[in-house]
């Protein structure tokens, strides 16, 4: 039997802007939206390109995995030991 304990965590928030073009955005601008061939534009767009395919990889494999996990059976409540409370 084939066990397969996955967690995945993501909680990285960057902020971050070109010094020389402040007003580029990569996700409106794309790749065209770079000016002069400025490499922290394209590091930008890079890295927002990154974070896309590693959300759509995560989202994959969710879709692929789901089919095969197994919830654990959620167990049963005790009963209270008060018996006003026991239901009739």
């Amino acid at each position: 039997m084939f066990q397969f304990s996955y967690k995945l965590k993501v909680a990285e928030r960057v902020k971050a802007k070109c010094e020389r073009h402040p007003r580029y955005n990569p996700e409106r601008d794309g790749r065209n939206g770079i000016k002069g061939g400025c490499s922290t534009c394209y590091s930008l767009y890079d890295l927002h390109q990154a974070r896309l395919m590693l959300d759509s990889a995560h989202r994959e494999f969710l879709r692929k995995a789901i089919p095969w996990t197994r919830r654990d059976q959620a167990q049963r409540k005790p009963l209270p030991l008060d018996p006003e409370d026991m239901p009739m």
